[in-house]
């Protein structure tokens, strides 16, 4: 199953996680029983955007997802 998640990046700027000013989208490719909803599975899909879009967790917020 496809997920179309929107994310906002933070960039860091003299120490400071600095939002970006426009959200960004990302798909990625996820096994059918995954469930964002879940505690867990949420955290997975975290760590699966974090390998795709190459940043630490803390880099970024999930604004939201859709299925496609």
């Amino acid at each position: 199953m496809n997920l179309r998640i929107k994310y906002r990046l933070y960039i860091q700027v003299d120490g400071k996680l600095i939002p970006e000013q426009y959200d960004r989208y990302e798909i990625l490719n996820v096994k059918e029983s995954i469930d964002p909803n879940d505690t867990k599975d949420y955290q997975e899909l975290i760590k699966k955007l974090s390998k795709s879009i190459n940043r630490p967790v803390n880099e970024f917020e999930i604004k939201n997802y859709e299925t496609m």
